[in-house]
């Protein structure tokens, strides 16, 4: 599998010369009809820093949890992994509010892409933070160059997940929202440490399914591991309370999604067979966030 990346510079490609160079050569390595996942990463990472660098961890090849792994490298069908680097150091705050500026360099991106590979499916799959750059890439988007997102405990509220994604480009894609129990701390910190005064701003883990088309899917239900073993796609059960990178890393998971960059039908019929969402109630998810303690200042790169 042919791995290759690009970088943001603020609002635009950095070295975008050297980035179609690299990305024709990977092209040229490739089977004809691999697809293409752009992957994004989300906080606490920078391309300028080689100790902080996504190439050198989540996107390298010899990180054990790296993603081209995980996706198939080596194999003769496995996709090209086009890795996508960002400033996310810093504040939580500061990088929430620079991802906007990081997805008109994504949107850069992945127009070249599309034009250098007009017949080969793009999907993005980003994680947390990447989440939100993903989404505010569309509205810079050509309509049809992003065929779908693959958004990993995605740090957005549903409103401007909507709002971003009500666009051409975000109309021409369909979008897996995959969430878990084990990021629920994660999501009370977004909707009440970044916006106490603002009732009713929902983390997308609570689900956009309402949406036309958006898949949700829960990792730790297990009627929907259950669902995605008898659709060949088991995913291993959680071992932990509490893991913010446990919709990548969860054994198995990445079965699924190497799936959903080539099968367009893969979401329909996840949708057709996977169980009810069922409501998160207010009051208990303040009592786990009361027990769980949490602190405000995690540094966990996601």
């Amino acid at each position: 599998m042919p791995l290759t990346h690009a970088n943001a510079d603020g609002d635009r490609l950095a070295d975008p010369a050297g980035t179609v160079a690299r990305l024709r050569s990977a092209l040229e390595e490739a089977a004809p009809n691999a697809p293409i996942a752009v992957l994004v990463h989300g906080f606490q990472y920078s391309p300028h820093d080689p100790a902080h660098s996504p190439h050198h961890s989540l996107y390298g090849l010899s990180e054990a949890h790296g993603w081209p792994a995980r996706l198939g490298h080596g194999a003769a069908d496995a996709p090209i992994c086009l890795g996508f680097g960002w400033e996310s150091r810093g504040s939580i705050w500061g990088a929430y509010h620079r991802a906007p500026r990081a997805g008109r360099a994504l949107a850069e991106l992945v127009d070249l892409a599309a034009n250098l590979a007009p017949e080969r499916r793009i999907t993005l799959v980003a994680h947390s933070l990447g989440a939100r750059v993903a989404l505010q890439a569309l509205p810079h988007l050509a309509p049809g160059a992003a065929r779908r997102a693959i958004l990993l405990a995605a740090a957005e509220y549903r409103h401007r997940a909507e709002a971003a994604a009500d666009c051409p480009a975000g109309h021409a894609a369909d979008f897996l929202n995959v969430t878990s129990a084990q990021n629920l701390p994660f999501d009370l910190l977004l909707e009440y440490a970044f916006a106490p005064t603002r009732p009713g701003r929902h983390a997308m883990g609570r689900g956009m399914g309402h949406l036309p088309g958006w898949s949700d899917l829960r990792l730790t239900c297990p009627a929907t591991r259950t669902t995605l073993a008898r659709l060949g796609h088991p995913v291993a059960a959680p071992i932990r309370r509490i893991c913010h990178g446990s919709t990548y890393l969860a054994p198995g998971v990445f079965s699924l999604y190497r799936a959903a960059l080539t099968d367009a039908s893969l979401l329909p019929r996840l949708n057709a067979a996977l169980p009810a969402p069922t409501p998160r109630r207010l009051t208990a998810n303040l009592a786990r966030l009361a027990a769980l303690a949490l602190p405000l200042g995690n540094r966990t790169p996601s």
